[in-house]
């Protein structure tokens, strides 16, 4: 056997070991991304619950904690949320500013309906085949 043969065989499994560490680095660092992302979702969602909730039993929205928990949460979504649901989001926002004596109507209702879509489009990668209209019973502004 040649020196050059030598090497080459020594470098092959050094290579596959060393492209098996990087594909498994990846997706450790996938799982990450997409675990703080839930929880960027899921504080940031919380306080839509919390909102409902209060409207439903006549009680006081809002405070300085309220809207401290809202910011901080808007911050996760800057750092962890895609493209497609800043762009959700702010489509709803423009709109509910321009709109505010419209507050709850069909198209406030389906662009946050569209924003809940593509959080659960980043979550899964665009992998859900539902609609809109599918995920409305959900969506807690939502009048069915």
């Amino acid at each position: 056997m040649t020196p050059s043969t030598e090497i080459l065989l020594a470098v092959i499994p050094a290579s596959a070991l060393l492209i098996g560490y990087l594909i498994q680095r990846k997706n450790e660092l996938k799982l990450k991304i997409t675990e703080k992302k839930i929880a960027a979702y899921t504080e940031f969602l919380k306080g839509f619950t919390e909102t409902a909730v209060a409207i439903m039993h006549a009680k006081e929205v809002g405070g300085i904690d309220s809207d401290r928990q809202r910011i901080l949460a808007r911050n996760q979504l800057l750092l962890y949320a895609n493209d497609g649901v800043i762009k959700a989001y702010d489509n709803w926002i423009k709109y509910t500013d321009e709109n505010s004596e419209r507050h709850g109507d069909n198209t406030d209702v389906e662009l946050f309906g569209k924003f809940l879509l593509e959080i659960r489009r980043d979550i899964l990668e665009g992998k859900t085949k539902l609609t809109v209209e599918e995920i409305n019973n959900l969506n807690p502004f939502y009048r069915g």
